[in-house]
C-alpha cells in the first residue's frame, strides 16, 4: 500500500489591537490539516499533485473513440448520503464494472439487481456510481459522466464534482485546462443540466455537452499508423482521374466519394468514422488525418511531392522527409503473405433466402447470407430475395470467349475514358498478343495479363488493362440458359418492380478485411437491355476495377481465387432516410449504446458528393427506452432529428434484436461485437417504415 501525506500551511487572521504586529500578518491561512490517500492495486480514494495525468492513464482502461484514444477511470462514491462519504477511483484496468469491484473490494453484500436499483435508479442514493475520461486530443481536461439510465440529479451531480476534484489534486477549477467538467449523458441529462444551468456556473461545475466537446477539435486522427509514401495534394476533381498507388500519401481539400489505395490519406473536410475513407482506413491499416475544415499548415504543403515518413498517434502527427532506401525497408517489412481465397462451386441454382443460412457464405458469399438471415430474424423490417451462386460467376469465366475483334473494338473505349493514345495502344496490343487465333477463354486471358511484367510495374498501364477487362465482362453475354432463368425467377418473386443485384465475393467481410465498396450493384428492370440477365455482367466486372485489385494487392489477396455471386431483391424507390450503423457507441465508448450516422433521402453517407454531412449521434438505453446523444445534425436538417423518437426508438429495437441474433451465430459477445448495418427509412403508403439492408461484422 503507497501511502503520502500533505501538509497545508495553517492560515490565521488576525484582527483589531493585533493587525500592527510586524511577526502576525494579515496573511490568510486556515488551521492545519493533513490529507492522505489510500494508493494500492484495486483503487485510489485520490491523486495527488505530482501524480497527473500518467498516473490516471495507468488506473483506466484504454478505449478508441471517434476523436482517438480516450481513458476510462470509474469510480464510486460510498456513504454518498451521509457527512463523510469515500470515494474510490477504481483501477480500471483490473476492474470494469462497479457492481464486481463494489462486491469484491468494498465487499457490499446486496446483490446485483439490488444495488443497480440503489445506484442508478433512484434519487436516493447511498452510493453515487460514474466514470471519468480523458481525451488526449481536447487537451487537459477530463469529463465527469454517468449511466444515461442514471437518475443523478443536478444538485447530485454539483456533490460528485466536487468530491471528485478535492481528491483529483493535479486539477484546478479555475483555469480554462487542467480542469474537470462534466458530461451530461443522453437527451435527459442534457436538458436538465440546462435549467441547471445558472447553478452549476455559481458553483464553478464546468458542463460540455457532446456537440460543444466535438464540434471544434481542429484536426481528428481517424486512424492511426505508419505510412512512407509521396506527398500529393490532390482536388477531388484531379483525383478523379490520377493514378495513385499504396505508395502515395493523399492530401485532399476535398472528401472524395472513393478513396483509391494509398498510404495514408489526410483531409480538409471533416471526417465521420464510418465514411468510406475512414472505413478503408482501417481495413488497411493505413493513417487517416482529418482537419475539420482548417487550413493545411504550410509545413504539410511544402512536402508536396516529397518522400516522407508520417506517424500518427492517437492524439498527434509528424511528418518529414526520408530516403528511398528507408522507405524500401519499410514497404518490405509489412508486405503481407499470399491469401489464396476458399470458395463451393458446387451450388449452381438460384438460391431463395428461406433455403440459405450462415453456413451457406462458401457458395453464395457473407453479404448473401447474412441477409437471408437478417430477414429470418426481421422479417418485416429486412428484404427478402434469393441469391445467384459464384458457380455463375465461374462459369462465366469458362465460357465467355475473348476474340481480337474485341481487342480492336475496346481500343475506341480506352480513349473515350480521357486515356493517352499511347496507353491504349499498349493495351490494345497486350490483347492482341494474349487472344488465339479461335479466342481466349476470359479465364485465360485474365490470368495471363495480370502475370505480365509491365502489369505489375506500370500503374497507369495496369488501370487501363483492368478497365479493358471489365470491357469484356461488359461486352459478353450470359449462356441463354442461365439468362432465362435469372430473368423468369426475378418475375416471378417481385413482378414489375425493379430490383437491386448486390455484389457479395469471398473477399469481403472477412475477420480483418470488410472490403467496403470495392464492387458495385447495378438496377434492374424488365425493360429490354435493363434485364437481370443484361446487368449481371457488370456485377461481376466489379470484381476487376483498379481500385478493387489495388486493395487485394495490398492484402496479397490471389486475384483468381475471388469469386463473386449476387443478392437479388427488390430495389428501395421511395427513400426518405438512409443510414449507417455500429452496435457499440464509438462516439463515446464510456456510455453504452450504437452510434447512428443518417441522411435525407438517398444522398450518400459513405460518399457525400456535395460536402454534405450527416446527422450524427448515439442511441442510449434508458428505463423508459432510449434516449439520443446528437454530436453533430444533418446540414441538409439542421434545427431537427431525421428520425422521429418513435422511429429511433423502432432503430434501436429492430439493431439489438439483430445484435443478439448475429453474436451467437458469430460466437461472439453481444456486449463487446460490433456490427456494422445499413438501413433505409421508406415511405409505406402515408407512413414510414424503417429497413435492414446490409448487416457484416465491423473492424474496431
Amino acid at each position: 500500500m503507497k501511502l503520502k501525506m500533505l501538509f497545508l500551511t495553517p492560515m490565521i487572521v488576525f484582527i483589531g489591537a493585533c493587525s500592527n504586529v510586524d511577526s502576525l500578518t494579515n496573511e490568510t491561512q486556515s488551521e492545519e490539516e493533513s490529507i492522505s490517500f489510500v494508493q494500492n492495486g484495486d483503487e485510489w480514494t485520490g491523486f495527488y499533485k505530482e501524480d497527473g495525468y500518467e498516473a490516471f492513464r495507468k488506473m483506466a482502461f484504454k478505449s478508441e473513440a471517434e476523436i482517438g484514444t480516450d481513458y476510462l477511470v470509474k469510480f464510486i462514491i460510498s456513504d454518498f448520503d451521509k457527512e463523510k462519504p469515500e470515494v474510490h477511483f477504481m483501477n480500471t484496468s483490473k476492474h470494469q464494472l462497479h457492481y464486481e469491484f463494489a462486491r469484491d473490494i468494498l465487499k457490499d453484500s446486496r446483490s446485483r439487481s439490488e444495488y443497480e436499483k440503489e445506484t442508478y435508479l433512484s434519487e436516493k442514493k447511498n452510493t453515487a456510481a460514474g466514470t471519468l475520461v480523458y481525451y488526449p486530443s481536447i487537451d487537459s481536461l477530463i469529463g465527469l459522466t454517468f449511466f444515461a439510465t442514471d437518475k443523478i440529479t443536478p444538485e447530485q451531480v454539483t456533490k460528485v464534482y466536487n468530491l471528485i476534484v478535492d481528491r483529483m489534486l493535479f486539477l484546478d477549477k479555475k483555469t480554462d485546462k487542467n480542469r474537470l467538467f462534466y458530461m451530461p449523458a443522453g437527451s435527459d441529462a442534457e436538458k436538465a443540466a440546462a435549467d441547471y444551468k445558472s447553478s452549476f456556473e455559481s458553483q464553478g461545475v464546468l458542463v460540455y455537452t457532446h456537440a460543444e466537446l466535438f464540434g471544434n477539435i481542429p484536426f481528428q486522427i481517424m486512424n492511426k499508423g505508419t505510412a512512407y509514401g509521396t506527398i500529393r495534394k490532390l482536388t477531388a476533381k484531379e483525383l478523379d482521374t490520377a493514378i495513385v498507388s499504396m505508395h502515395d500519401i493523399l492530401v485532399l481539400e476535398t472528401l472524395p466519394a472513393e478513396i483509391p489505395l494509398v498510404a495514408a490519406s489526410i483531409s480538409k473536410d471533416a471526417q465521420t468514422s464510418l465514411s468510406h475513407v475512414n472505413l478503408a482506413a482501417k481495413a488497411r491499416k493505413t493513417p487517416n488525418i482529418a482537419f475539420n475544415g482548417h487550413n493545411f499548415p504550410d509545413s504539410l504543403i511544402a512536402l508536396n511531392g516529397k518522400l516522407v515518413k508520417l506517424v500518427a498517434t492517437t492524439d498527434t502527427y509528424t511528418i518529414e522527409e526520408t530516403t528511398i532506401e528507408e522507405a524500401k525497408k519499410f514497404w518490405e517489412q509489412n508486405a503481407r503473405k499470399e491469401m489464396k481465397l476458399t470458395y463451393d462451386l458446387s451450388d449452381s441454382g438460384l438460391v431463395e433466402f428461406k433455403d440459405l443460412n450462415f453456413n451457406s457464405a462458401k457458395s453464395v458469399g457473407v453479404k448473401v447470407a447474412n441477409l437471408a438471415e437478417l430477414h429470418k430474424v426481421i422479417p418485416d423490417n429486412s428484404p427478402d430475395g434469393f441469391g445467384v451462386p459464384f458457380y455463375h460467376y465461374s462459369n462465366f469465366l469458362n465460357y465467355s470467349t475473348i476474340t481480337k475483334d474485341l481487342c480492336e473494338e475496346s481500343f475506341d473505349d480506352c480513349k473515350m475514358e480521357n486515356r493517352s493514345v499511347t496507353i491504349c495502344k499498349q493495351v490494345q496490343s497486350i490483347c492482341t498478343e494474349t487472344t488465339k487465333e479461335d479466342g481466349t477463354s476470359l479465364r485465360n486471358y485474365i490470368s495471363t495479363i495480370i502475370k505480365r511484367d509491365d502489369f505489375t510495374v506500370d500503374a497507369r498501364l495496369r488501370e487501363a488493362t483492368l478497365d479493358n477487362i471489365i470491357y469484356m465482362f461488359k461486352h459478353s453475354p450470359v449462356e441463354k440458359g442461365f439468362g432465362e432463368a435469372l430473368d423468369s425467377k426475378v418475375y416471378k418473386m417481385f413482378g414489375e418492380a425493379s430490383v437491386r443485384l448486390r455484389s457479395s465475393t469471398n473477399s469481403e467481410d472477412l475477420a480483418d478485411f470488410n472490403g467496403a465498396g470495392l464492387y458495385e450493384s447495378y438496377k434492374a428492370t424488365r425493360k429490354a437491355g435493363d434485364l437481370p440477365s443484361d446487368e449481371i455482367p457488370k456485377v461481376w466486372a466489379s470484381v476487376w476495377t483498379y481500385k478493387a485489385f489495388e486493395e487485394r494487392s495490398l492484402w496479397n489477396i490471389d486475384h483468381m481465387s475471388v469469386q463473386m455471386a449476387v443478392a437479388v431483391h427488390k430495389g428501395f424507390p421511395d427513400e426518405l432516410a438512409n443510414g449507417v450503423i455500429i452496435t457499440q457507441n464509438i462516439a463515446d465508448p464510456s456510455v453504452a449504446g450504437i452510434y447512428v450516422n443518417a441522411q435525407v433521402g438517398e444522398l450518400s453517407i459513405t460518399n457525400p458528393e456535395g460536402g454534405e454531412r450527416p446527422e450524427k449521434f448515439s442511441i442510449i438505453p434508458s428505463t423508459d427506452g432510449v434516449q439520443s446523444v446528437i454530436t453533430q445534425y444533418s446540414t441538409l436538417s439542421p434545427n431537427s432529428s431525421i428520425l422521429s423518437e418513435a422511429e429511433t426508438l423502432e432503430l434501436y429495437r429492430l439493431v439489438m434484436k439483430a445484435q443478439y441474433y448475429f453474436s451467437e451465430l458469430y460466437k461472439k459477445n453481444p456486449d463487446s461485437f460490433a456490427l456494422d448495418l445499413e438501413f433505409k427509412l421508406m415511405k409505406d403508403g402515408s407512413g414510414r417504415k424503417l429497413f435492414l439492408k446490409q448487416i457484416r461484422p465491423y473492424i474496431m
